[in-house]
């Protein structure tokens, strides 16, 4: 008999059905001949990047044996614009409405909701870190842990500073173009580094989400995410760059919880792509210990 071919995992694209529209979202799966671990894995990205910034962190978790799943936030990456009556739901639900939105895309894939036994892992990125502690909180049952990179816990004067400051849409498209280039600058200013690559693949995310980064960072800003973190029962790890914007935020939340582990990573506000290292050595024992 001849040997079976084996096939490597190959990371995919897809789309998934709600109720306010199509959610693109990114997945890799283990290979076939290696035993999967029990744990899913969502990785929630920041504003305005995409799914597309965690593709070698789920690239090595999948060699590793968990099923990875990369959903792009609704305004962002390849999935839907929300419509008028959703930017209403938004300005009276907050963080509430996109992780209402993000458990209803996970039920359609199997991952949750009624008869499930599967609990995830949970990686959140700034806005994204924001949601997994939204989700966290909500439905327990769901979240096996969370880990926050660049985590946003902030005092109502805080999150009035910040929204000051980045809540305008700096790159709202214009006839001339320069829209363009001030996105190119603004990722320069906010570390994006060197390669040249990741510099496009940002400027392209970012030209895209123009008006779904307002939206998510008026949820943000409006939630009480004080509250909400004393709410969640799982484990926590936290990690942050000193480079990054939230970092003098990063002993807020660290405050707010006895026994919580919390990493200095390197890479500014892209620290997914330019400290995958970093993130791993911290990340993957802590996920062990979790279970």
């Amino acid at each position: 008999m001849p040997a079976q071919k084996v096939f490597p995992s190959i990371l995919k694209r897809a789309y998934v059905d709600t109720t306010h529209g199509q959610i693109h979202y990114r997945y890799i799966l283990p290979p076939a001949q290696q035993l999967a671990r029990i744990h899913p894995i969502l990785f929630l990205h920041k504003s305005a990047s995409s799914s597309a910034s965690y593709e070698l962190l789920m690239q090595h978790y999948a060699s590793q044996g968990y099923a990875c799943y990369a959903p792009d936030m609704p305004g962002f990456g390849g999935s839907f614009d929300q419509s008028e009556a959703a930017t209403a739901e938004i300005k009276e639900q907050g963080t509430a409405w996109y992780a209402a939105v993000f458990m209803e895309a996970f039920e359609a894939l199997g991952l949750a909701g009624s008869g499930s036994t599967v609990r995830c892992h949970i990686i959140g990125h700034h806005s994204g870190a924001v949601l997994a502690i939204e989700l966290a909180a909500r439905y327990p049952e769901f979240v096996s842990s969370v880990c926050l990179v660049g985590p946003t816990v902030m005092s109502e004067e805080e999150r009035a500073a910040m929204k000051e400051t980045y809540f305008k849409p700096f790159n709202e498209p214009v006839r001339d173009g320069s829209h363009l280039l001030k996105t190119w600058e603004y990722l320069g200013n906010m570390g994006v580094g060197e390669d040249i690559a990741l510099w496009q693949r940002e400027a392209l995310d970012h030209i895209r989400a123009w008006r779904g980064r307002t939206l998510i960072y008026g949820a943000v800003w409006a939630q009480d995410s004080q509250k909400l973190y004393k709410e969640v029962s799982c484990p926590i790890l936290l990690m942050c760059a000193k480079d990054d914007v939230l970092w003098k935020y990063f002993g807020h939340v660290r405050g707010l919880r006895e026994g919580v582990q919390a990493v200095e990573i390197t890479g500014g506000n892209f620290e997914l792509d330019r400290d995958v290292g970093g993130i791993v050595e911290a990340w993957s024992p802590f996920l062990v210990q979790c279970g």
